[in-house]
């Protein structure tokens, strides 16, 4: 079948809730697909929506893509500079889809599937906010409709706060829930030539408007969070809320007498509020084998069948035309309240700037919503950031579409009809109206041209290769009746391969084969019987170190020195030690530099002293219960720490414990020394256990006679720690605080999961809260700088190295290790 021919396996990664109905609706789609197509095996695995993108972009540099993958529009500019060994991530489906099959679709939804000229994407559902009310908690008032003000809205939301009730709650520090005001107000993201356009017609009013309802008037939440405005709307604590329809069902679920409507107007413009109208499509990996299959497959998926039961199932809003125009659809108020409210909204920008702007943004709100700086100079601000990261951004060598892959060309003689009508193996494929603008469609791919008045050429698309269709020509009479066939191929991506790789690794490999007979023929030439064989013994962990250690890190010095990055991975060129210049005339190295410090060292201090203290406390055998204790402080280590992190951080919440219990409004983690100070106190928590438990042992095994020689010439508790437990620790604390320190240096995923860094006050530099390593993973992951990345990490690798040694040296390490 298709390309490959016999039985083909198609790998699709989809990112809805696990167990939902958008799930189950899916996976029914996809089984009702391979039914109608018993050759094609699908294999479909979820992936969390916040991690699709950045794992797609990992696979396919690893060259392990998926077939499919389901994206959102504003991703388009994230994907679409990134290059795999020259090529894009995703197929242009240009050539793949005929004229019938893209006119199937809202013009607005395919407009937003692509990238310049490439269509990446096959549009099958869309998003944006909306207002969302009870209605049981408007008994005796007026409830929201689409004549509201924001006038209105702010009256409602005053005379609905009460206690710990709010009449409005949406999490306003997330610029997603700005952008509706933005378009409100008159303002735009991005003017026609993709400039930013962050601090001009309304902009900075928008902001102060939305901000005010918490910190003014207070009808909203102290910083809010989207799980905690889902929480408070399900417990009744909330009236009305800003929210897509992506969780209507699970409000439905909850009991709750649901209204919607259209987002308020502003009187100063006279315009509702405007959404930003976000599209997710099916888009093929451009490493496929199987792209024709994988076409018919994403085709299907966005199917009008398919749309109408995720609609009416899920309410999910389709992008159909015909869909959207159906009957039983328009008549559901639910999904066509949502379309009403999409038809207000803005589609989402697909270009480079969209990717960025939410970095741009973040420290704005942070500067805004704190008071550091007012709306109009913290906005003016992130649009000179975003204007200048764009003008820095790399723009990736353009792709070019494989000629004759997938279309052909026709001629025939016209006959003086007004429209021609062009179908394939019976299939209508095209319409072509004399007149129209229709008839020049080279954007798309298949391009009507009139070559002369009485002989017309198009080139169609949607052919399968090596295989034979009919086409046909009718105007006023059958002009082309004919067997085509496509026999051009797809390309596929040709990678470096692994030869680099592996000569890499070999020659390390030998060189440590080397090394290693080397030091065993020198044992054996001086008559060191004794030490016979242990050149063998090691081997295996040294050529397990060659290959998963020595390697990645020569590895990663190597691209120090290039210009690697997304736009041209895979022929990165050496640059010299430009990146390293990069990385010290940086904004933000020393501050971050000592934050990280300041991290590692009291995180350090408190493990061993609590950890000892703690050791010394359980090793005193006049203390009852001491398993039981041992056990209960060692369970902080023994539980997953991203578990215990997420509960961390939803404690010091403003809806969290902590408030409840003090009857506050704390919110500590917005504060950037409340923030430090919070996540050191939680890796203590968490490294404490393990200290005391290595500290633990070390006591355990100390002799037991000399302290009970002390006892007995009447020397005291603390003498006896400081003149015969310090010392005699020094052999286990020296390496263990060694350790403590690498690690803590390079503590990830409390910082990540705690806070991501923030917040942050400063435009492209690292958060309050961010250290070197975290730091780098935006450079890395975010940025795409894979080069300056590298040098970031052997800075940090040559720190540790100074640190270990003059560690090593001033407390005479190897000597009580011996």
């Amino acid at each position: 079948m298709g390309e490959s021919g016999g039985d083909t396996s198609l790998e699709v990664w989809y990112s809805f809730t696990p167990d939902s109905k958008e799930e189950e609706t899916f996976l029914s789609a996809i089984e009702s697909f391979q039914i109608e197509n018993p050759s094609v095996i699908v294999d479909a695995t979820r992936v969390s929506y916040g991690d699709v993108d950045q794992l797609y972009i990992t696979a396919a540099q690893g060259g392990e893509a998926p077939d499919l993958v389901r994206i959102s529009s504003d991703s388009m500019g994230k994907f679409g500079e990134i290059r795999v060994d020259g090529h894009p991530l995703f197929e242009d489906l240009r050539p793949h889809l005929t004229p019938e099959e893209r006119s199937r679709f809202d013009e607005r939804a395919l407009e937003s599937m692509r990238y310049g000229e490439h269509l990446y994407s096959i549009p099958a559902s869309q998003d944006c906010l909306t207002l969302i009310y009870n209605k049981a908690m408007f008994a005796g008032m007026e409830e929201p409709n689409e004549n509201w003000t924001i006038d209105d809205l702010l009256l409602a939301a005053e005379e609905l706060t009460y206690g710990d009730t709010h009449g409005l709650e949406m999490p306003s520090k997330n610029a997603y829930w700005w952008f509706p005001f933005l378009g409100g107000f008159g303002g735009e993201l991005f003017d026609a030539n993709g400039n930013p356009t962050l601090d001009v017609n309304g902009s900075a009013d928008s902001l102060d408007w939305m901000f005010a309802l918490e910190q003014e008037h207070g009808v909203m939440s102290e910083g809010t969070q989207i799980e905690a405005m889902k929480t408070r709307f399900l417990e009744y604590e909330a009236a009305m809320i800003i929210d897509g329809p992506w969780n209507w069902a699970i409000y439905e679920d909850g009991m709750i007498d649901l209204g919607q409507t259209l987002l308020p107007k502003v009187p100063a413009t006279g315009e509702h509020l405007s959404p930003l109208v976000t599209y997710k499509g099916w888009s093929v990996s451009k490493q496929s084998e199987n792209k024709v299959e994988a076409t018919d497959l994403a085709l299907w998926l966005s199917s009008d069948d398919v749309q109408k039961e995720f609609a009416l199932e899920t309410y999910t809003m389709p992008t159909s035309s015909v869909v959207m125009d159906d009957a039983e659809i328009q008549g559901n108020e639910v999904i066509s309240g949502f379309l009403a409210q999409a038809e207000q909204g803005t589609p989402a920008p697909t270009g480079r700037g969209m990717a960025m702007v939410y970095e741009a943004l973040s420290p704005a709100f942070e500067q805004v919503y704190t008071g550091i700086s007012d709306s109009q100079t913290a906005l003016s601000a992130a649009d000179e950031h975003l204007t200048s990261s764009l003008a820095q951004s790399e723009i990736a060598a353009p792709s070019m579409l494989v000629e004759g892959y997938r279309t052909t060309t026709i001629e025939f003689d016209t006959d003086g009809s007004s429209q021609y009508t062009i179908s394939m193996d019976g299939e209508p494929h095209s319409v072509i109206t004399v007149g129209s603008e229709s008839i020049i469609d080279s954007y798309d791919g298949c391009a009507y041209t009139i070559s002369e008045q009485e002989k017309w050429s198009c080139n169609l698309t949607g052919l399968e290769p090596g295989v034979e269709h009919h086409i046909v020509v009718t105007g006023q009479t059958t002009l082309f009746d004919n067997q085509l066939t496509s026999e051009v191929y797809d390309e596929l991506p040709e990678p470096k391969g692994t030869s680099g790789v592996l000569f890499a690794i070999g020659s390390i490999v030998l060189s440590l084969i080397a090394l290693l007979s080397y030091g065993a023929w020198s044992d054996k030439r001086a008559g060191r019987v004794r030490s016979r064989g242990s050149h063998l013994y090691i081997a295996p962990a040294m050529l397990a170190l060659a290959v998963l250690t020595f390697y990645p890190v020569l590895y990663g010095f190597w691209l120090s020195v290039t210009d690697a990055s997304q736009t041209h991975l895979g022929d990165e060129t050496f640059i010299g030690l430009a990146n390293f210049w990069e990385v010290f005339a940086s904004d933000g190295f020393l501050r971050v530099t000592l934050f990280t410090i300041i991290w590692t060292v009291v995180n350090v201090v408190a493990h061993i002293s609590i950890g000892l203290f703690l050791a010394l406390l359980l090793n005193d055998k006049r203390l009852k219960g001491r398993v039981a204790y041992r056990t209960v402080l060692l369970l902080p280590w023994a539980i997953p720490s991203y578990i215990s992190v997420l509960i961390w951080r939803g404690i010091f919440q403003p809806d969290g414990l902590l408030n409840d219990l003090l009857g506050t409004d704390l919110n500590l983690l917005a504060d950037p020394t409340g923030a430090q100070i919070i996540v050191i106190l939680v890796n203590i928590w968490l490294g404490v256990p393990f200290m005391m438990m290595s500290l633990s042992g070390a006591l355990q095994a100390l002799p037991r006679d000399m302290y009970e020689a002390a006892e007995v010439d009447g020397v005291s508790m603390f003498d006896q720690f400081k003149h015969l437990t310090l010392p005699n620790l020094k052999s286990a604390m020296v390496p263990l605080s060694l350790l403590g320190f690498i690690w803590t240096f390079n503590m990830f995923n409390v910082i990540y999961l705690m806070t991501a860094g923030g917040p942050n006050l400063w435009f492209g530099e690292p958060g309050s809260t961010d250290i070197l390593i975290t730091y780098v993973y935006d450079v890395a992951f975010i940025d795409g700088q894979y080069g300056v990345a590298a040098a970031w990490s052997v800075v940090i690798f040559l720190m540790l190295v100074v640190f270990s040694w003059s560690y090593m040296k001033r407390t005479n390490a190897t000597e009580a290790v011996s």
